[in-house]
């Protein structure tokens, strides 16, 4: 896993773009797919998707299968145990949802830092023991997104961005709607000047700037405006339009 997050940390840390699918659904095929179609990072979904702890390993094995897809995944919440357990099963990326402080910020960044970082969790290499290449130390974690998506967050942008651990930050545009006064899918100017603001200050703080997208056309855009980790499509979104579209051209 080590080697891997390194390869994938010096690539963002020379700017580039990662163009991501995200999974709602278990399924290991479309985990394949999404690897094979040449994703950067498939993100694994424990918040608002079907995905659990223990499919984590299998869909994880899935990716690397069929590429070299940063494996990721979004944890439920911000615990400390849930953190640690996705780190313990190999995951190269873990993104934190409704981060509204520093404080809560440092608490996500600690859950993933063995002492030999200075952190408090237990060593639990689980996913080298099965591979039998248990590494000396762990002195590498896996990369740290903070997700930006409340009022709150909002306010603390500048000492969220500035917490020592955190890798990047990722917008949820949805939730940063209802923040600015506003609903999903239908964005204001107060919106528009978040994402903006968000995107600006992770980059004057050294942080990689994510953004979730429901499709490639959004994706693109979110890309011209600045934004490095973007979500550009997502299984459920993907089958949903392919199923509509083939259905609607069958009964034309």
């Amino acid at each position: 896993m080590t080697e891997a997050i390194d390869t994938h940390r010096a690539r963002l840390a020379a700017g580039e773009t990662y163009n991501g699918l995200w999974m709602m659904t278990t399924s290991s095929e479309l985990a394949r797919i999404g690897s094979a179609a040449g994703f950067d990072y498939v993100c694994l979904d424990l918040q608002h998707g079907f995905v659990r702890a223990d499919d984590v390993p299998r869909l994880s094995d899935a990716i690397r299968a069929s590429g070299s897809a940063l494996v990721t995944a979004r944890v439920a919440a911000n615990r400390f145990t849930e953190i640690g357990m996705l780190a313990d099963a190999g995951v190269e990326a873990i993104i934190v949802p409704l981060i509204s402080s520093a404080a809560e910020a440092e608490a996500a960044a600690t859950a993933l830092d063995y002492p030999s970082r200075g952190g408090e969790r237990s060593w639990g290499p689980t996913s080298e023991l099965i591979a039998g290449a248990v590494q000396d130390t762990r002195a590498e974690r896996p990369l740290l997104f903070v997700m930006i998506e409340n009022e709150d967050g909002l306010a603390n942008l500048e000492e969220i961005c500035a917490v020592p651990g955190v890798d990047g930050v990722y917008v949820g545009p949805a939730d940063l709607a209802f923040a600015v006064g506003t609903v999903p899918g239908e964005p204001n100017d107060a919106h528009a000047e978040a994402i903006l603001r968000i995107r600006e200050t992770a980059d004057a703080h050294g942080k990689v700037p994510g953004i979730h997208c429901g499709n490639g056309a959004e994706a693109h855009l979110r890309m011209e405006q600045g934004y490095r980790f973007i979500t550009s499509a997502g299984d459920v979104g993907t089958a949903v339009r392919g199923f509509r579209e083939d259905l609607r051209a069958a009964r034309a």
